[in-house]
This record gives structure tokens, sequence and C-alpha cells, in this order.
């Protein structure tokens, strides 16, 4: 724990004592900024409970503005040249971890429903069946994709990501300014 704080109020901070190097992660605001190949303390990034720690997962960013080459496959090509990635190993308690499972369950469900339509509707001729079976499929790809999005990616820099949707207690147990950089002297000349 930190000495005592002025504030009364202050959220306590977390001490993290199985060897997790805790400066080059920190809260601005509402987001975490880290280094971009971080191991994050264990605890979990929603509620700050001690956390399963996950393998590391890659996440990318590329700066809004190229949506404006909304067709699909400029689109595609541009965001293959100009986005940037980072390599983050987080952590999520049991019970996040578990909502996160049933929600890609849940996804792999609708999408079973979907094909079992699908293969009605091909084998009775009917196109409610087929709508159907296309809007059971599009949901299931849907709640997959928003399922695996634990946290959402603010920017990526040379150094440094930015993310979204850490919870509150998490980003308490983070300093609140990024830590200074140790000053490099130059050598003098004999």
């Amino acid at each position: 724990m930190t000495p005592k704080s002025p504030n009364p109020y202050t959220a306590p901070k977390a001490s993290f004592k199985d060897g997790v190097v805790t400066n080059r992660c920190w809260r601005d605001g509402k987001l975490l900024v880290a280094s971009r190949r971080e191991v994050l303390p264990p605890r979990c990034v929603k509620c700050n409970k001690p956390a399963v720690m996950d393998k590391p997962r890659s996440f990318s960013w590329h700066h809004p503005g190229w949506y404006v080459l909304i067709p699909v496959l400029v689109y595609i090509m541009a965001s293959m040249f100009v986005r940037k990635r980072a390599t983050l190993v987080i952590g999520l308690c049991e019970e996040h971890r578990r909502k996160r499972r049933n929600v890609s369950l849940a996804a792999y469900g609708l999408f079973g429903l979907g094909i079992v339509a699908l293969f009605k509707a091909v084998n009775h001729v009917d196109p409610r069946l087929g709508w159907l079976a296309s809007l059971l499929m599009g949901g299931a790809m849907l709640l997959a994709i928003a399922g695996q999005h634990t946290l959402r990616v603010a920017s990526i820099t040379q150094h440094e990501i930015r993310l979204k949707g850490c919870g509150p207690a998490f980003l308490d147990s983070l300093p609140n300014a990024q830590p200074a950089a140790p000053s490099r002297r130059p050598r003098s000349m004999p």
C-alpha cells in the first residue's frame, strides 16, 4: 500500500509483490497506457481481483481518418499497411473469463442455429428461413467479435498503447502519470 494520502477519499493503490514491474503502465484519465510489449499487473483489468494471466494478445489500431477510404478493398489494403501492432498480456478473474467464454459459446450456438435454418430453407425452398439463417449467422459473428474484445485500442504510438475498457478499480491501482524516464547525462570529455 502507498503511504497515507492527504485526501482520505483517494482510492488505495495496489501493491504487486510478485515481481511485476508496474512502472511501464499507468493511467491517463479513463485510459490505460502501457509500453507496446507489456505484461500488466496480475489483476483483472475489469474489477481488479487477482487474475489468471492470458497468453500474449495482439492489438492493432489505425487512425480513424483512414475510414474515408471506405470502398472495402481499398480500405482493407490501406489498413494492412498503416496499422500499428502491440502485444500485451492481460489478466481476467474467473468471473470475467467465464462471461467471455459464455459469449463465445452463445455465438457458436447462434451460428449453429443459422446453419440449421439455412439447410431447412434450402430443403423447403422457404425464403423466410433463408433470411432468418442469415440474421442468425450475422448476429453470431457480431456476438463473437464483441465477446472477444475485452479491451479496445484507443491508439498505438511508436512506444506505447492506450486501451479503453479497463475497470475503475484496476485503473485506480495504477500510477496517475507517466513515469519519469531516467535522465542520461552526456559523458564529459577528459
